[in-house]
């Protein structure tokens, strides 16, 4: 979470916790100090005392004068709450208490005995009010002879060191917020700004806005960046023109490629059909020509008078036959032109209109009959011969060139039997075209690569690579559509195809 906060919100941020943790250690310090001042001052006040008592003990060594210099001071200093002597045998032998007199001492005066010096030994609670307790050795020719526990109220000294905590504190934050704003206004002119007006532009380029340098005023490194922002604009401005001359000669090389891939499958069409079409009008002319020679025979008879009912009946009869046998080849002829025409006319017109797809798609299988015959592969068309499409005839039929082809160059060997089918359906106003070879298929790497321009497994055997890159782009770009591949070694490929059955005036002018 934290790194998707601002850069402006992170600074702060860590100037807070540093501001938070030097001030908690000043804080910590201050009041650390003015404790050890309190502690000095209750020791000093320590020191005058036993320095009093000491003397007056040592003068009249009466334990009575111990107890009178002890009411004498606690009547004199309210903040002395309590005296007491502790003797080295281990009892109280004088106390502003008279009720502690002739009691053992605690066990914490064994301490002040030991270390035969003056301390503040705890704060406690022992009155009711927050006190100290101070304790000082009690001297006899040199010799310690007690121990005099001095208790006082620190309460008021408590109290100051509290309030002078909090008014640090509160001072302490004021000044930190203080800071913190001018630091965020520092941060805005200096940082926020100049990167919001780097973003700005670099967001204008983006949507295409006019190009400009970024005129900046700010720190050096700032500066440095805008200066490299404004380098690479106009770097950009060199490589744009660049780019779009580069796009415009590859569209120009791609229409140019497209097109010869175009003029060769359509010259490949002309060599198959022309040589289809000679088989059928041999026959017709081979029996048109028996029919002539037959024909003069029998006029021979006729002008001979040497007709019989024989030779009539038989004359007729092959005239019957010559006549059927011209017929059906002249029909089969025709529909090779027809589909020929329609084909080749679709292949180099660009314009749209409305057809039966199943009934069009046999005609281009059927002008590629020529081609297909001489494997052992066979081509299915599955569909409804009612379904009619509004679109470019030419872009499908060179679609389904191409993948036909495609399939016999590729998908079988020499002498293999196999069959290619076309599956159409229709999803509401999406048309679904399943092309399926039964052939070797592919590996995955190379179908990922299949539609990749000049990418061909045949480049020996002059294969270009275009082929299937310009069923992608007739099927993606002129009938805006989708096409998937997908292939398994030895078990066929299959090409999934979709797209509108009507064409919108959108996508017309967009393939334009």
């Amino acid at each position: 979470m934290f790194r998707s906060f601002s850069i402006q919100l992170k600074l702060i941020l860590f100037v807070s916790l540093i501001t938070a943790a030097m001030t908690g250690i000043i804080v910590t310090f201050h009041a650390l100090s003015l404790e050890q001042s309190v502690r000095q001052t209750f020791f000093s006040q320590l020191t005058a005392i036993t320095t009093a008592i000491n003397g007056r003990y040592e003068e009249s060594r009466s334990i009575e004068d111990v107890q009178q210099i002890f009411d004498y001071i606690q009547l004199r200093n309210r903040k002395v709450l309590g005296l007491t002597l502790h003797k080295t045998d281990g009892k109280v032998y004088a106390s502003t208490e008279r009720s502690k007199i002739g009691n053992a001492s605690p066990s914490y005066v064994q301490r002040s005995l030991t270390e035969n010096k003056a301390f503040v030994e705890q704060q406690t609670k022992e009155y009711g009010i927050s006190s100290v307790r101070l304790m000082a050795p009690l001297f006899e020719d040199g010799a310690t002879v007690g121990v005099i526990e001095l208790m006082l109220d620190s309460s008021g000294e408590d109290a100051l060191i509290r309030e002078k905590v909090r008014t640090d504190i509160v001072t302490a934050i004021l000044c930190s917020v203080c800071f913190l704003v001018l630091f965020w206004f520092f941060l805005q002119k200096v940082l926020v700004k100049p990167l919001y007006k780097l973003r700005k532009a670099a967001v204008s380029i983006q949507m295409g806005g006019r190009r400009h340098k970024v005129k900046m005023t700010a720190s050096s490194e700032i500066t440095e960046v805008a200066d490299a922002f404004n380098d690479m604009v106009e770097n950009l401005d060199t490589r744009y023109i660049e780019l779009q001359q580069a796009l415009v000669t590859l569209q120009t090389t791609q229409e140019q490629l497209v097109q010869a891939e175009k003029m060769s499958a359509l010259g490949g069409l002309v060599a198959g059909v022309a040589h289809e079409i000679n088989t059928p009008i041999g026959v017709g002319v081979t029996a048109i020509s028996y029919l002539e020679q037959r024909t003069k025979e029998f006029s021979e008879l006729y002008g001979q008078n040497r007709m019989k009912k024989s030779d009539l009946e038989s004359f007729v009869k092959l005239s019957q036959e010559t006549v059927d046998m011209v017929q059906t080849n002249l029909r089969r002829a025709s529909e090779l032109v027809k589909s020929f025409k329609q084909v080749s006319v679709d292949q180099s017109n660009e314009e749209k209109r409305t057809f039966r797809l199943l009934d069009y798609i046999e005609d281009t299988l059927r002008s590629l009959q020529p081609t297909i015959k001489k494997t052992k592969q066979r081509t299915v068309v599955i569909g409804d011969h009612e379904l009619e499409v509004n679109t470019y005839p030419g872009a499908v039929s060179q679609i389904v060139t191409n993948l036909v082809m495609n399939s016999l160059i590729h998908a079988y060997d020499t002498d293999t039997e196999g069959y290619m089918i076309v599956n159409i359906q229709r999803n509401e106003d999406r048309l679904l075209i399943q092309y399926a070879d039964d052939g070797k298929g592919m590996p995955e790497e190379v179908a990922e690569k299949i539609f990749e321009p000049f990418f061909t497994t045949n480049r020996s055997r002059g294969g270009t690579g275009l082929g299937m890159h310009i069923v992608y782009n007739l099927v993606t770009q002129k009938l805006g559509g989708t096409i998937q591949c997908a292939s398994f070694p030895g078990r066929g490929t299959t090409f999934l195809l979709e797209f509108p059955i009507r064409q919108e005036e959108n996508h017309e002018l967009q393939s334009a």
